[in-house]
């Protein structure tokens, strides 16, 4: 499959995909209250959502703290954020896309633990 980075909004990094969908995806069923697809959590409560409501699909074994979804648009849809300060949007054209959502390492959760006698 090749890909194409075309965007990033916030912790989603936004690839063009060219080329048939994974196997093994699962549906992606988060949906604001006006039913599109939630993308991302931002750390401020708000969400980063497809406006408009198509099919999402999640790769279940993605590496840990990660997210992978795949959307197959069939129009232009915009990856926006549902904030009152909100990122910039982005216009996707139709087509397959990848959304990558990042993940952080925390090393000192890592050494972190409980104290025991």
């Amino acid at each position: 499959m090749k890909r194409t980075v075309i965007a990033a909004q916030g912790e989603i990094t936004i690839i063009r995909c060219e080329g048939e969908l994974p196997a093994g995806l699962v549906a992606h069923s988060e949906k604001d209250k006006l039913g599109r697809p939630i993308i991302s959590h931002s750390e401020s409560g708000n969400h980063h959502v497809l406006d408009a409501a198509v099919d999402v699909l999640e790769k279940p074994d993605a590496p840990e703290g990660m997210r992978i979804l795949y959307a197959l648009l069939d129009r232009p849809t915009a990856l926006i954020q549902d904030a009152s300060d909100a990122h910039g949007s982005h216009l996707l054209e139709p087509g397959l896309y990848e959304m990558r959502i990042a993940r952080e390492f925390d090393p000192f959760a890592e050494q972190a633990r409980r104290v025991a006698d």
